[in-house]
């Protein structure tokens, strides 16, 4: 789930600017991922989500925000506004299309987006719902951050620029490219922080009207021109570090072999049943759309399973945390960890699943990213 203190700012005020935000593109060199995707025909990647494939617009609005400082982005030496030490899943399906990595919406200065080849206006600390709509739930935010109706309003505003540069018809001209959604794990989380349990969350309707909302999302791209749409599921929550932590004091909870959360992840997996079946129906009303589910949780199972021949030998823990009694009063008064004074950082984070609390290494993101890219390219019948 989202993380307590996803998106609070730091003390200590930096001065950034908005080209460090787009990584060079032979950053990606190391990479194992292999252009699989480029037989797909994908011209063009345009994102919609949250801290998961946010690659640098929550930083350019706060340039003070903890992922834009290092040591985020230990391994490729520079923060480029990723909650990682290097790249996000996004990047490597970005490298296996054979496309450039995807440009943050928010980042004007790096190029011009009406020629550029795709968008990601990914936000850390989205919520799938309006800040009224979970108001309503009895579930608070500090700020209004970008939900995924405002993202779509952003891309509203692009494809208007775009439209108007594009001889013909527009909708073709977009209709070969990738569509992408990721949302969900920040209403619940946040409905967490402020002690729902699951058995409130399910009875309220929040993970039914989370559901709906990439519903109608999805709806309105497809009127757009989407024709390539790739949903992704939640992931295994309860393995995440501060799932972990935030538990440790409830005797009742149980755990896997792994050492994580069960009912964290019976969660997750509840979301990504009611999720798969509205995508169904989607499918249904629209036999000339290709909507294929991003599978997270299955491929953070793989990594879990296979961890010792992958190579990580820490699955729950953090490679960027601090010691154990700061790190209770740190999730006790929502204050951020990585990054934080008193930060221990691990000089191995390929041997990690997670970088900081609540995201994922560059390691695990390229094997996340490989075992999707290995589950969707059929379903998107592409040629071999």
């Amino acid at each position: 789930m989202a993380i307590r203190f996803l998106a609070l700012f730091q003390v200590l005020i930096i001065c950034s600017t908005f080209l460090h935000i787009i990584l060079p593109q032979n950053s990606c060199n190391a990479s194992n991922i292999v252009p699989k995707l480029k037989q797909c025909g994908f011209d063009a990647i345009y994102n919609l989500g949250t801290s998961i494939s946010d690659t640098g617009n929550s930083a350019i609005d706060n340039p003070s925000i903890w992922q834009a400082m290092f040591p985020y982005g230990k391994t490729i030496n520079e923060a480029t506004g990723r909650p990682s030490d290097g790249l996000l899943i996004i990047d490597y399906i970005a490298r296996s299309a054979d496309l450039p990595l995807v440009v943050p919406y928010k980042n004007s200065s790096a190029l011009h987006l009406s020629t550029s080849r795709g968008v990601n206006f990914a936000y850390s600390g989205a919520p799938a719902l309006s800040k009224e709509a979970l108001a309503k739930k009895n579930i608070t935010l500090d700020w209004a951050k970008p939900s995924l109706s405002v993202q779509l309003g952003w891309l509203d505003d692009y494809f208007k620029g775009y439209c108007n540069n594009v001889k013909g018809d527009c909708t073709k001209a977009v209709s070969s490219s990738l569509f992408m959604i990721n949302f969900g794990t920040n209403d619940y989380g946040y409905a967490f922080s402020q002690n729902q349990n699951i058995e409130e969350i399910k009875k309220n309707g929040l993970v039914s009207d989370v559901v709906e909302a990439i519903k109608q999302a999805l709806k309105k791209i497809i009127s757009q021109g989407a024709r390539k749409v790739l949903v992704f599921g939640v992931a295994l929550d309860g393995c995440r570090p501060i799932s972990v932590t935030m538990q440790s004091a409830n005797k009742s909870a149980t755990y896997d072999r792994f050492g994580c959360v069960k009912d964290n992840n019976d969660f997750c997996n509840y979301h990504n049943v009611l999720l798969q079946e509205g995508l169904k129906e989607l499918r249904e009303q629209h036999p000339d759309v290709q909507i294929v589910y991003g599978d997270l949780y299955n491929a953070m199972q793989s990594i879990l399973d296979n961890s010792q021949s992958l190579g990580f030998k820490s699955l729950t823990e953090a490679c960027c945390d601090v010691d154990v009694e700061i790190k209770k009063k740190a999730v006790l008064f929502k204050d951020k960890l990585c990054g934080a004074q008193g930060t221990i950082v691990c000089p191995k984070p390929e041997e990690y699943v997670f970088w900081d609390n609540g995201h994922c290494t560059q390691k695990a993101n390229e094997q996340l990213a490989d075992w999707i890219i290995q589950d969707i390219f059929p379903k998107f019948q592409c040629n071999a």
